[in-house]
């Protein structure tokens, strides 16, 4: 597994962090440890490969967070 910090807009508050926490595991299989950092406006998460990744952006996009990797 790899492991990758993103840059998410939009990520306000509390609630914020739960719908990321709360959906982005659920609805894809190859991602696991996702955590959301509200003071760094980050979701870190270990995925299998890149369209696993790819599913997470679109997933955080669809739920109105708007992510980019982070280097």
């Amino acid at each position: 597994m790899k492991t990758i910090k993103l840059k998410v807009k939009n990520m306000k508050c509390m609630g914020c962090v739960n719908t990321i926490l709360g959906n982005l595991p659920a609805s894809i299989k190859g991602i696991a440890n996702v955590k959301a950092d509200l003071v760094t406006q980050t979701v870190t998460f270990d995925y299998d490969n890149d369209n696993d990744l790819e599913l997470a952006l679109a997933k955080l996009n669809e739920l109105g967070y708007p992510a980019e990797k982070w280097d």
